[in-house]
């Protein structure tokens, strides 16, 4: 009888030493599971194309500019099998400045000051460690609108606004470790009136 209860425990036991690595294996694989800090930098192309500050200094703002972007993020993911779901909030303390000649010699220029912004993200892990994934949310963007004067470049007329608007974009993470992760990813920001941004940025993720 002893015999007959030993076996089915025997038995038992090993099914559950051959059934832990695979749980193991399985959660292994939620490489973009949980809360998350971050730095990203890259390439940033602005353009505006307005008129700006009342009258009578208002006047036409049209120019483009190139450069370096850089900033941090935070936010939390979730996986479910190979779904992941997620929030992340971003910052930027630093912007391009926009400038254009006006025909008295006066000039009108828009100087960033920072950007932020709030979005929801979800993707598809192609594989156990790469993740595809679409971005949709709402930015924020602070700036200084100056006329200048002709020659001295003397403040004509100064206003500081609150540019908002849609941000929007995906791109591809790589978990290195199941607690760091490389990414790159496009990204395009809608500004009132005209003012927009397209970046390409490389970021650092650790998750906690």
């Amino acid at each position: 009888m002893k015999k007959t209860l030993l076996i089915p425990t025997i038995g038992a036991a090993l099914c559950g030493l051959a059934g832990a690595p695979a749980a193991y294996a399985q959660d292994s694989e939620e490489n973009f599971e949980g809360v998350k800090a971050g730095v990203q930098a890259g390439w940033e192309r602005r353009k505006i194309d307005d008129t700006l500050l009342s009258t009578p200094n208002s006047a036409r703002l049209n120019d483009k500019s190139s450069g370096f972007s850089y900033g941090g993020f935070v936010g939390y993911d979730a996986q479910f099998d190979k779904i992941v779901a997620g929030i992340e909030a971003d910052f930027s303390p630093n912007g391009r400045t926009l400038r254009s000649t006006l025909t008295n010699g006066d000039s009108i220029e828009l100087d960033s000051q920072w950007t932020a912004s709030v979005s929801a993200r979800a993707g598809i892990a192609v594989a156990p460690r790469l993740l595809a994934y679409g971005r949709v949310g709402y930015g924020i963007n602070r700036y200084t609108v100056r006329r200048l004067a002709a020659g001295d470049n003397n403040a004509v007329a100064t206003q500081k606004e609150n540019g908002a608007g849609l941000i929007y974009g995906g791109g591809l993470e790589y978990a290195i470790h199941r607690n760091a992760s490389f990414r790159v990813e496009y990204r395009r920001n809608e500004n009132d009136g005209s003012l927009q941004s397209n970046q390409v940025l490389g970021g650092l993720t650790l998750r906690f």
